[in-house]
């Protein structure tokens, strides 16, 4: 990271958050670009299941094992003794309360890191996890002290998908000394055979324990309406002896480690991060910015191709539950990739999509669990991944790569011609694509409460049909450079584009959200149709698209993004939040989704909005960075004010829209003096 600029950090709290509840609600992420990762809270407190110092990728990216839940730190200095840490439990009692201990947490780019103070010493520790391996190193430093410091840890494991609770009982590992440590093995992994934890500090010879911690309180899962009482086995407990301007290195690994320095693990981290800012053209003193490029690279992960044999790229749709889904990977192209100049791995992406292609779909998603497999039920991430080939190979130019992808492409608009599962297919009528029926979700609004969707939106689209429209010109502009023959898509464009104006209802002053469905056409207000304008400009007359930006920008703006409805819907929900069928039943009837802001921003722009209004709405929003999942931006926040955050804390979508932002409205944004200010 450009170290001259650390007065400048977006995140960087004082004693005022980290003595406050605040500390035991603000998260923090590390990644290691496998769909290995850690978090947690500022205080140490559990909230979530998935909250832990090392949750592994077991097949990655989207399988993943729970191995160490939590580092317990204790200091002895001066004959006091100083518990670090802060836990909940189900009695409604927190205790210890480390976080009154704690001076300062920062993130040095991707690196968060906590300072204590205790009468006159300062203890720091920093967490890396080591980018393309399964290790997370804690280094931790007396920063100062007026005499020897001794640091007590209690490492409580597990072995579990990160999805489940612990339960006591559950099978325990067995302990054997290993170099500088211990080897912890269960006898069965999820989904695999024994797995392995390596715990190593150069300093201590770890002693057992071998006790349960039983009824942690998850505050999160219990507000979500989830079962919330946590248990974990305390395997080890490991001291060490620290003189001032000392540290050590305490790891977490998969497989047996060599020593290592904390400075050159730092260094190393960093050393990575500074090149991904100079590769992403990231200007100086432009901490809001930096940070964007670091939350991005947080959810890129390398997976297996297809054949087995050749390692690709794909996109965390989010953390810490979330595996990685084609359409927010293929809607994260552009802002997390392109925008960030790593052009190689937006093509890795989209090379590893395609292989998955079948029948003119994709899967929704790939399995977090080790027993379930693909479902094709996307009706829009084929056309995004034909949409999205276009605005790569504008980019990169590489003609080779796009005849590797030409046949999925074809694939894709062959099966929409010919139709394919879910009903999705072009209706010979009038051209355009419908699919679905009243029991099915297969556009992005997707949620259900039970086996009732909430937004089924069956029949024909709006935005689906924008990315038919924008699919067919992308084959057509395409074709010559695969040096592929003519697939007379100029003529279903023609037709298609003819019929787009069917959309248009004059009675909204917009448009129709879906039209010939089995309950008819749906006049529900929702940024669907902005999301049309944006993909293809040109389908509706000048005069209505600025009419329907108005009417769309007005009841739907919210300053984090657009409601998926309107307030006077008397379907609106303006709280996302409850047990699970309250989210899902509020998750596009109001909630505020930010991965949309990119979307009324190339609206806006489209009807002659001007830059510096933009640029006006975005420093605000840069708030946000400091108030959920740390660093980054969150899936939704609720469509009334205060527009609380909520879903996942670290989304991929919602990062990418920003960056796209940053890139379509020019360096200033990140240049000026009012980033530092404002974040």
């Amino acid at each position: 990271m450009r170290h001259d600029n650390h007065h400048l950090r977006v995140v960087d709290f004082g004693r005022g958050v980290c003595n406050s509840d605040q500390a035991l609600r603000h998260e923090w992420l590390v990644t290691n670009g496998l769909g290995s990762y850690a978090c947690g809270t500022i205080s140490g407190a559990r909230n979530r299941r998935y909250h832990g110092d090392f949750i592994v990728a077991t097949q990655a990216p989207a399988v993943r094992t729970m191995l160490l839940g939590a580092t317990v730190p204790t200091a002895q200095y001066r004959n006091g003794t100083y518990q670090l840490s802060t836990a909940r439990w189900t009695d409604g009692t927190v205790n210890p309360h480390g976080h009154l201990w704690l001076q300062r947490f920062f993130l040095d780019g991707s690196i968060p890191t906590w300072r204590w103070s205790l009468r006159d010493a300062l203890i720091e520790r920093r967490i890396v996890m080591v980018h393309g391996e399964d290790t997370l190193c804690q280094i931790w430093n007396v920063v100062r002290a007026s005499s020897p410091v001794q640091l007590s840890f209690d490492m409580l494991v597990d072995c579990r998908n990160h999805h489940a609770l612990g339960q006591v009982g559950a099978p325990t590992p067995a302990i054997e000394r290993v170099e500088r440590g211990v080897r912890l093995r269960w006898p069965q992994g999820v989904g695999s055979g024994p797995m392995d934890l390596y715990l190593q500090c150069d300093r201590s010879v770890p002693t057992p324990v071998g006790a349960w911690w039983t009824r942690m309180l998850l505050a999160e899962e219990q507000a979500r309406g989830y079962d919330f009482e946590d248990q974990l086995w305390n395997a080890v407990r490991i001291d060490v002896v620290l003189n001032p301007g000392t540290s050590v290195v305490l790891s977490a690994s998969t497989a047996l480690q060599e020593p290592r320095s904390g400075s050159m693990v730092v260094e190393a981290e960093r050393a990575r991060i500074d090149a991904l800012l100079r590769q992403a053209d990231c200007p100086e003193r432009a901490p809001a910015l930096e940070q964007l490029v670091c939350a991005a690279d947080q959810f890129i992960v390398r997976r297996k191709r297809r054949d087995g044999t050749r390692m690709g790229c794909s996109i965390i749709a989010g953390y810490p539950w979330f595996a990685d889904w084609s359409r927010d990977a293929l809607l994260s192209v552009h802002g997390l990739l392109l925008a960030t100049n790593r052009h190689a791995e937006a093509k890795d992406v989209l090379s590893t999509l395609a292989d998955w292609v079948e029948g003119g779909l994709l899967p929704n998603r790939f399995p977090d669990r080790a027993d379930e497999k693909v479902e094709r039920n996307s009706i829009d991430a084929p056309l995004l991944l034909v949409v999205m080939a276009r605005r790569v190979f504008e980019r990169t130019k590489d003609e080779a790569w796009l005849r590797s992808l030409w046949p999925a492409l074809l694939s894709v608009i062959d099966g929409y011609r010919s139709g394919t599962l879910h009903g999705i297919g072009v209706d010979p009528a009038d051209g355009l694509v419908r699919g679905g029926d009243a029991t099915t979700q297969l556009t992005w609004m997707d949620a259900r409460v039970g086996t009732r969707p909430i937004t089924p939106r069956d029949g024909k689209a709006i935005e689906v049909n924008a990315l038919w429209c924008a699919a067919l010109a992308a084959m057509s502009d395409l074709a010559p450079h695969a040096n592929a023959p003519d697939g007379k898509w100029n003529a279903d464009l023609e037709r298609a584009q003819k019929s787009f104006i069917k959309f248009w209802n004059e009675d909204t002053s917009c448009c129709f959200d879906t039209l010939d469905g089995d309950s008819g056409s749906d006049a529900s207000v929702r940024p669907n149709q902005l999301l049309a304008i944006c993909a293809l400009p040109g389908l509706l007359p000048h005069g209505q698209v600025s009419t329907m930006v108005e009417t769309c920008m007005s009841r739907l703006w919210t300053p984090v993004g657009l409601r998926t409805l309107v307030p006077r819907d008397p379907r609106y929900c303006g709280h996302y939040g409850g047990d699970v069928a309250t989210r899902d039943g509020a998750y596009h009837q109001g909630t505020v989704w930010p991965w949309l802001f990119m979307v009324s921003v190339r609206a806006t722009l489209q009807v002659g909005g001007d830059r510096e209004s933009i640029i006006d709405f975005v420093y605000p929003f840069l708030n946000h960075l400091r108030e959920s999942g740390l660093g980054s931006v969150s899936e939704v926040f609720s469509g009334d004010p205060p527009h609380e955050p909520g879903g996942c804390p670290w989304q991929a979508w919602s990062v990418a829209s920003l960056l796209e932002i940053v890139e379509c409205i020019g360096s200033g944004f990140a240049a000026g003096g009012r980033t530092g200010a404002q974040a």
